[in-house]
């Protein structure tokens, strides 16, 4: 691989390296027709389920939703200042995006995630003042535990163990990080 301020020439590319090259292009592509605001790639994993948390009856419910599972970075848009946002305002507003393309139907799932810094700011009181006050992410056993900022629950279950830790870290680190930088 070259290294850093150096060209890539097709020589010095794997077919691996070329593989994966050519599967994040087409994730990405696939993504800009539903979500025109993508920026960047940051994970994806080939194989997730969504499930659906029922606190009526406290129990997981297999969602119709399972394919490729992706989180990526979103072109966002800050509100005017002294403008306090809605839940409406919300999707302009997420800096990242996590989408599972279906392949069961031609619906997919999506989210949008707002750092909960970010949240707190915009949101003190919860969005629409429904009293959750951030997102949250968490390992669970198999599963990746998301709540957004509804007060829903999901539960990803992604087959690859080493992606499910690292799309784990990647989503804890975007609602987490203190960084301010998107």
């Amino acid at each position: 691989m070259a290294k850093k301020g150096e060209t890539v020439t097709q020589e010095q590319i794997t077919t691996q390296e070329g593989v994966k090259l050519y599967r994040n292009t087409l994730n990405y592509n696939v993504i800009s027709r539903y979500d025109p605001a993508i920026k960047q790639l940051l994970c994806h994993t080939s194989h997730c389920v969504i499930y659906k948390f029922n606190e009526n009856n406290e129990e997981w419910v297999k969602s119709d939703y399972q394919g490729t599972l992706a989180l990526y970075v979103r072109d966002f848009k800050v509100p005017p200042a002294n403008a306090q946002p809605t839940y409406s305002d919300l999707q302009e507003l997420f800096c990242y995006g996590l989408i599972l393309m279906n392949r069961n139907n031609p619906e997919c799932f999506s989210l949008g995630l707002l750092p909960n810094k970010i949240t707190k700011h915009y949101f003190p009181h919860g969005v629409d003042d429904k009293g959750v006050l951030e997102m949250d992410v968490e390992l669970n056993d198999n599963l990746i535990i998301v709540r957004n900022l509804l007060g829903e629950i999901y539960g990803l279950w992604v087959f690859n163990e080493e992606d499910r830790t690292k799309m784990y870290k990647s989503l804890d680190f975007c609602l987490n990080s203190e960084s301010t930088a998107v």
